[in-house]
């Protein structure tokens, strides 16, 4: 297989990626690379969270990288495209960029860390920023096709819809470190303990919880401490230590040097922090520690357990006192601390090697692999939608996250872009009576185990019931919507919920209006009323388009007075003609192209729930 490894990552940083890489070439895969590392970690992105300010810098050098990326990507592959990208660690932007770039190749996406978890844990940004972030996180995972994640813990996290992607991979250890354990000193049953740490000195790290524990132990002359490292809690783990006798601080030791560093000491200390990232992640420090052949003692988690079994030390995190009677007690029993340390590598050799690693994704990209030229997967290629369209399902997504149905029914699913998306996280049925739209919804929406029905509510099945029916700018088409309202209630299961949009604000009817065969607009207190009166209860609305969907609509106003006729036709054609009305091919380029033009305004319009120019409605059928 023909992959081609893509974006601003940096192995001689986050060496992850690298592992998977190498792996994947030992197994028998074809990689390249096309990379421009952006020189900018981790600590000094959180930095810039902290000083928004300095973000135009991030921007500057992503724009400058971007820009040699795509070049480079282009001369690589003017024939045919890789069988599968993979973008690196902190892809959160390339990912969108590989998807442009390759839009007939898989993405696959080491996502490894969620931006807004990070923030939390280090008590970066505020709510808006974290807000912001979480958006990010999920603009990325959805630009991917295949989702590589490196705990059980951390899977949980990615929304149920995207779950079918997901490819576990233990973070694992680069060939270095093997090599380092091999040539490095076997553990010693002289002299004094020598007990390594290394890391950011954030709070996931545990730091001032080993510093506790050293001052606990600062009278044993046969115990040696080194700290590596900077970070946000390093001047406080100092100053707790302040004066201890046996403990070395090295800033910075540079990357190729820290493996046989780390092999010279007995001990390697993984994690101690108490915060819930804490309790999700395994550390690169601890499959590292575990190659290189070293006792490793971290905290007690289950992600921990999971990859080290029985092969390692644990403490309760946030625990100076067990960490310093641990230390302790392999200090008097040297012969453990031996024994603990041929036991981590023994497990990294057969678990932690890169091929070991890699296998999962390997098994995952061969098991799905297609012949060159065939469509995308259906779940990397949703049918386009126009940016009000995409305005609104951003809403009615996260509507769908909290109903969580089973079944759903689409009345007048129109060209099938939005069903597409639902039929592929339900059982979905749909009715259509615009014959040219049910040609393209039934293309569209098939591929993912839906059906698309001739007609309108009639054509479906008597007696069948749904947990949400909805309806998408459908409503103000019928005249008496009072009547058709109840006619949809009997396929709403007792329980079950309608889930309905349609245009903002009679006031703001329009050109526009007219020339798609609206006969009305709705505010939302008439909608409720109507709602109620139609036996339905719990009415919710969900303003969106602001202030986006104003400038469109705007421009569709002014369209619609130029063009001339449209007025002469009848409603009814006029209505079938909005199904199809300006919207986009199938071309997966635009479709993402969309997606990344207006996912700032659908983050912005989430601060606005009651101001927009189109609304999302639920309304509940009681259960008798």
């Amino acid at each position: 297989m023909r992959l081609l490894a893509f974006g601003t990552y940096d192995t001689s940083l986050h060496p992850r990626f690298g592992v998977l890489l190498d792996g994947l070439h030992s197994l028998g895969d074809h990689v390249s690379e096309v990379n421009l590392p952006l020189g900018i970690d981790t600590a000094t992105r959180v930095d810039i969270l902290r000083h928004p300010w300095r973000l135009p810098q991030l921007l500057g050098r992503l724009m400058g990288r971007w820009s040699r990326l795509a070049a480079r990507g282009r001369r690589a592959y003017r024939g045919a495209p890789p069988d599968a990208v993979l973008v690196g660690y902190l892809g959160h932007f390339d990912v969108v960029l590989a998807r442009l770039l390759f839009p007939r190749s898989r993405i696959v996406l080491d996502h490894l860390i969620f931006a807004a978890d990070t923030a939390r844990d280090r008590n970066a940004g505020g709510r808006a920023t974290r807000a912001l972030l979480r958006a990010l996180d999920r603009l990325a995972l959805h630009s991917a096709d295949v989702i590589i994640l490196d705990t059980a813990e951390h899977a949980a996290m990615v929304p149920a819809r995207l779950r079918d992607r997901l490819v576990v991979c233990p973070v694992g250890a680069p060939r270095a470190w093997f090599d380092a354990g091999a040539a490095g000193p076997a553990p010693g049953e002289d002299g004094p303990l020598r007990v390594v740490f290394y890391g950011l000195f954030t709070p996931l790290q545990g730091a001032v919880t080993i510093a506790e524990a050293a001052c606990l132990l600062a009278h044993r002359d046969d115990i040696r401490w080194t700290m590596v490292g900077r970070g946000q809690d390093l001047a406080t783990a100092r100053e707790r230590a302040d004066g201890h006798p046996h403990i070395d601080w090295v800033e910075w030791v540079p990357p190729q040097e820290l493996p046989s560093l780390v092999a010279a000491h007995d001990v390697c200390l993984g994690i101690f922090g108490t915060r819930p990232k804490s309790l999700r992640v395994v550390p690169n420090k601890v499959f590292q520690g575990a190659a290189a052949g070293r006792a490793v003692i971290t905290s007690d988690t289950p992600p921990q357990r999971a990859v080290l079994g029985e092969d390692a030390c644990y403490v309760p995190a946030g625990d100076a006192v067990a960490l310093s009677t641990a230390v302790a007690r392999l200090a008097d029993n040297r012969s453990d601390c031996g024994r603990l340390g041929r036991a981590a590598r023994s497990r990294a050799v057969v678990s932690f090697t890169s091929a070991s690693v890699a296998a999962p994704l390997h098994e995952a990209l061969h098991r799905n692999s297609r012949p060159r030229g065939d469509a995308m997967p259906t779940t990397a290629s949703p049918p386009p939608l126009a940016p009000r369209a995409f305005l609104r399902w951003d809403v009615v997504e996260r509507v769908l996250d909290d109903l969580q149905p089973k079944t759903i029914l689409e009345l007048g699913c129109g060209q099938g872009a939005a069903g597409a998306r639902m039929a592929a996280r339900a059982d979905y049925l749909a009715a259509e009576p615009d014959e040219t739209s049910r040609a393209v919804a039934t293309a569209r929406i098939e591929p993912h185990g839906g059906t698309v029905l001739a007609g309108d509510h009639t054509a479906v099945p008597v007696g069948r019931t749904f947990d949400v029916v909805c309806a998408f700018e459908v409503l103000e088409h019928i005249e008496n919507d009072a009547k058709v309202l109840e006619e949809w209630r009997r396929f709403v299961r007792p329980g079950g919920h309608l889930l309905l949009s349609m245009p903002a604000w009679q006031d703001r009817f329009g050109p526009m209006d007219e020339q798609v065969g609206h006969f009305r607009r709705y505010d939302p207190e008439a909608l409720r009323v109507l709602l109620e009166s139609a036996g339905f209860t719990d009415v919710r609305t969900t303003l969106y388009g602001w202030p986006l969907g104003y400038a469109l609509e705007w421009v569709r106003n002014w369209a619609a007075k130029r063009e001339s006729g449209t007025s002469a036709r009848s409603m009814a054609d006029r209505t079938a003609l909005s199904g199809r009305f300006r919207q986009p091919d199938d071309h997966s380029l635009v479709g993402y192209g969309v997606a990344v033009a207006t996912w700032p305004f659908r983050q912005v319009q989430r601060l606005f729930p009651n101001r927009g120019v189109g609304l999302v409605t639920t309304a509940r059928l009681p259960l008798e």
